[in-house]
């Protein structure tokens, strides 16, 4: 079976203001550039290049989901009933809502403005293994210098739904982000096992590696790789910063905000991707991106106390999360 979406079908969307010019992949939903005013190169990172998101810039700027980041061996029980979904190979878990996740399939223009686009793909009942059909919107909006994206989603049978947006931001276009600031509000983190599964604990950042309260370069002496949910609450909230990044060169600085309980933050390791494809000048490799991804808990079908991630028929699925660049 052949889960590769025809690249010939891809549009490829300009969202302008005065204050920036975006680029919007159908493919996944995906944010392929943003471009601030005064600014030449691009302050997330992206390819020109479209079978690249199906290989090395897999998610880059993506929607993933319909549950976004681990579960556990694919294993899920929903109302009583057990479900396996399919690993993410090489993974023994279940990714970013499997290998045909929303992520890498091609969604619908349902209404674009020039600085307002609405995406829309459906899900059948049994895809990637979940029940119930699923109808989910993406809707991006420039406000002056904010990328806003908002995230809706219903079903008809009782389902799990966490979605996330997967952008890798560099604020100065190039060189590694462990040179940039970072302030994440949490005052707890989600320790994980070797296969980076949440253990169930719900630990203090204070006086922790993970203690990014105050703003602070991201690869210090102590750093310990950052691939880890930080607990924002224990349910949604109205939109917030919850995250600060600030550049060393061009000192620009990104206020993130979101609804979300949660931000998974991803240190970019394993990046990898040639000076040809890069829409900014010169190859990528490891740490050449920070993903600030707004979702809600990683694992929580397991964890009964972690923010639920079960959508009824009769609830709807909100996430708004913004980019300020300032």
């Amino acid at each position: 079976m052949n889960l590769a979406p025809d690249l010939h079908h891809v549009q490829r969307i300009l969202l302008t203001n005065p204050q920036l010019k975006v680029s919007i992949l159908t493919l996944g939903a995906s944010i392929q550039s943003v471009h601030l005013k005064g600014y030449a190169h691009s302050l997330v990172l992206g390819s020109s290049n479209l079978a690249d998101y199906l290989g090395d810039a897999k998610y880059f700027g993506a929607v993933v989901g319909r549950v976004a980041n681990r579960t556990a061996k694919g294993h899920a029980v929903i109302d009583g009933k057990t479900y396996q979904l399919p690993h993410t190979l090489p993974e023994p878990h279940h990714l970013h809502g499997g290998p045909a996740g929303t992520g890498s399939k091609i969604w619908s223009v349902i209404e674009q403005t020039d600085d307002m686009v609405q995406l829309q793909t459906k899900l059948a009942d049994g895809e990637m293994g979940y029940p119930g059909n699923m109808v989910v919107n993406v809707f991006y909006r420039l406000v002056d210098s904010s990328l806003e994206m908002e995230i809706t989603a219903t079903t008809d049978k009782l389902t799990l739904c966490n979605f996330a947006g997967h952008s890798y931001v560099n604020l100065d276009g190039e060189g590694s982000i462990l040179d940039h600031q970072l302030c994440v509000k949490a005052d707890h983190y989600l320790p994980v096992d070797d296969e980076l599964i949440p253990t169930g604990e719900v630990t203090p950042t204070e006086g922790s590696a993970f203690d990014f309260n105050q703003l602070r370069p991201i690869g210090r002496d102590d750093y310990p790789g950052l691939d880890t949910n930080f607990c924002l609450s224990l349910a949604n909230r109205p939109l917030q910063t919850v995250a600060t990044l600030k550049a060393p060169i061009t000192g620009l600085s990104l206020d993130y905000q979101t609804t979300e309980p949660g931000l998974q933050v991803y240190d970019g390791r394993h990046i990898q991707l040639s000076a040809a494809s890069n829409i900014n000048q010169g190859a990528l490799s490891a740490y050449a991106g920070l993903a600030l991804e707004a979702q809600h808990w990683p694992d929580a079908v397991h964890q009964s106390h972690f923010p639920p991630t079960l959508l009824s028929p009769d609830n709807r699925y909100q996430q708004i999360t913004r980019y300020v660049f300032h």
